[in-house]
């Protein structure tokens, strides 16, 4: 599900089959990072600095609706 976009930059949270812990996919024009939600760091993958930098600036911003976003389309059957 996409959450965000600034420029050419989209910034999703995927659904179902997600493992922990949280973290959002960044897709940007010939690059693709996963960012944790909580910490911030990149998970896998590289992008322009100043691209990151934004993205994570607005991750930090958005922190709690993010988690919750994930927890929703990541729930787990007890």
């Amino acid at each position: 599900m996409r959450v965000h976009q600034v420029r050419n930059i989209k910034v999703f949270v995927n659904a179902r089959g997600e493992h922990p812990p949280p973290h959002v996919h960044v897709l940007g024009p010939g690059w693709t990072v996963a960012i944790y939600i909580r910490s911030r760091e990149t998970r896998k993958g590289r992008g322009p600095l100043s691209d990151l930098r934004e993205i994570k600036a607005w991750i930090k911003e958005n922190e709690d609706f993010l988690l919750r976003t994930w927890d929703e389309l990541n729930e787990r059957d007890h």
